[in-house]
């Protein structure tokens, strides 16, 4: 038995009996119905004489009856095809055309007095020449999204309490405050709760997390979108824009989902006018520290992503030289001393380490490097210090990527050593100081461990032969990667940005180094590394998602050894 269409029936049927039956539709008549294909079970003829029916001119031979049944189930697939495209057009054409129509009988009251641009654009969207819900990120809407019934008021409140006491201090929340009243304040800025309840979400329950933040990013992008139309922005804006900003890749699940660069740039230029200023009072003189410690924030963040994605600073040295350490941050004193630290660090990174104009002078950047370890000493000896000293390992890793990337560049034993050990430390460091916080930490950190692994990669890659000569071992290496990867699988849920990184490091660990197996555990480390839910062709096929930030040329592997200096 086999399954055969309704035409192919209809085919066989009238060569036995040609005078019975119609002549067989034309195939593209086919275009004009959208009935589904019913199959029907009809027998195979077979060989044997006396199987065969009286009239033997109407059967064909076994062989070309399945080439003839090949071609016309070739035929129907393609014609198939033909008519979901032609669907498909023609369904977007008519959604078009009912989402304007339905734009037309629901829309908000118009104001009365629109301006000249908006009066055009609403009668552009009226008669159809602009495609609905493109100016929406503009409307006048103010609802949050527990107005408009997208979280519950509880929800909203267990979130926040969540949110502060893990994240509070990066923007500022009062530990005195009661959740009630803060959630009042919260709700007057609807992108600060939308921001707040999308990092927030990510910490609770996948399936709450697959629910709810999808819907709560599009809300941000629209909502972040209006607000920069704005100028003298609250602090709540500025509060919002650090949140999106520090966590770009986990809110849209992809690396720089939001544009942090843009984004704290538009909010530096816009808190150089318009930040709150001192007044009188105590109440005054909190807000004024609450003030100048989100600036600070807001430095560091801009910077790492200047850092990050090679692009210019809109600070300057006279801006940077006043971010200082606030006094009366109580028991925070530590916490913004190091944000203080970071924001040197990261403008010597961008001054000496990776220069805008001209190529890189790594002792220079050594030596300013140096200068900025011995001001920050003391830091170095207080808890949570291990951030300070991965940033200062990832200064110097950036100083000598630089210098390698350079056409006029030759790589020695001792650069490679030191690019090979900087690598690794940092990677040592983040897991051997794991603790509960950790998968509260912000995206830039494990930006910065999975560039250190992808250039681990790609060195061992590149240099393995040279690297063993010179004694360092290299299957030692490979492991680390290995265990790095379950590492970083381990924290929080899969909706986690450590998750994405993990596979984005796994990929590019099997194309360079796919001989690889754990000794220890290989039946459990080539799971691992199979990436049924992530095909490595289609993570080099989509670049654009993976920025510089986490070395997205590494991703490129078709230049081989040629796109690396050779060893002097």
């Amino acid at each position: 038995m086999c399954f055969v269409s309704k035409a192919q029936d209809q085919m066989l049927r009238q060569r036995r009996h040609p005078e019975r039956l119609s002549p067989l539709p034309h195939p593209l008549s086919l275009l004009f119905t959208r009935r589904r294909v019913r199959l029907r079970f009809l027998p195979i003829p077979v060989c044997r004489a006396e199987a065969r029916p009286p009239r033997q001119t109407a059967w064909y031979p076994p062989a070309i009856y399945r080439l003839k049944l090949h071609r016309l189930e070739r035929l129907e697939q393609t014609v198939s095809a033909l008519v979901d495209r032609l669907d498909a057009q023609a369904q977007n054409r008519g959604t078009l055309t009912r989402a304007v129509q339905a734009r037309t009988e629901e829309r908000a009251p118009a104001e009365a007095n629109p301006a000249p641009v908006l009066l055009i654009r609403d009668a552009a969207t009226d008669a159809g020449v602009s495609p609905p819900g493109q100016f929406d990120s503009i409307s006048s809407s103010t609802s949050d999204v527990i107005s408009s019934g997208l979280v519950t008021l509880a929800t909203a409140h267990s979130l926040l309490q969540l949110f502060r006491v893990h994240y509070g201090r990066w923007v500022r929340f009062s530990e005195h405050t009661p959740t009630e009243t803060l959630l009042e304040q919260v709700r007057q800025s609807p992108l600060l709760l939308c921001s707040v309840l999308l990092i927030a979400v990510r910490h609770t329950t996948q399936a709450l997390a697959d629910e709810l933040a999808p819907r709560l990013f599009r809300d941000a992008q629209r909502l972040v979108s209006r607000a920069l139309l704005v100028a003298a922005q609250p602090a709540a804006h500025f509060q919002a824009v650090l949140i999106l900003s520090l966590w770009s890749t986990t809110v849209g699940q992809q690396p720089l989902s939001i544009d942090g660069w843009l984004l704290t740039g538009y909010a530096l230029q816009q808190g150089f006018a318009c930040f709150p200023g001192r007044g009188g009072g105590q109440d005054a003189e909190q807000k004024d520290v609450d003030a100048a410690c989100l600036w600070n924030h807001l430095c560091v963040a801009h910077l790492q992503y200047c850092v990050g994605t090679r692009r210019q600073a809109l600070l300057r040295q006279e801006h940077v030289d006043r971010c200082a350490h606030p006094a009366g941050t109580g028991s925070l004193g530590n916490y913004e001393a190091r944000m203080v630290a970071e924001v040197k660090l990261y403008w010597v990174m961008y001054t000496e380490c990776c220069p805008q104009t001209g190529p890189v002078d790594v002792q220079a950047a050594k030596a300013a490097l140096q200068e900025w370890k011995r001001e920050w000493a003391s830091l170095f000896e207080e808890p949570r210090s291990q951030f300070l000293q991965m940033g200062f390992h990832f200064a110097h890793l950036v100083a000598y990527y630089q210098s390698a990337r350079s056409p006029q560049s030759s790589m020695d034993t001792s650069v490679m050593r030191e690019m090979v050990d900087l690598s690794s430390t940092i990677i040592n460091l983040a897991m051997d100081t794991a603790d509960d916080r950790t998968r509260h930490l912000t995206d830039h950190i494990y930006h910065i461990i999975t560039f250190s692994a992808l250039t681990l990669c790609r060195l061992v890659h590149t240099y393995e032969e040279q690297l063993r000569m010179d004694s360092v071992s290299v299957d030692g290496l490979d492991g680390l990667v290995a265990r790095l990867v379950r590492w970083l699988r381990c924290i929080g849920l899969p909706c986690h940005a450590a998750h994405l990184l993990s596979d984005v490091v796994a990929s590019q660990f099997q194309k360079l180094r796919p001989e690889y197996q754990a000794s220890d555990a290989a039946a459990g480390v080539t799971t691992q590394y199979s990436l049924s839910a992530l095909d490595a062709a289609l993570l080099s096929s989509n670049m654009g998602f993976y920025p510089d930030l986490i070395g997205s040329e590494l991703f490129g592997m078709d230049d081989g050894v040629a796109s690396w200096p050779q060893w002097s």
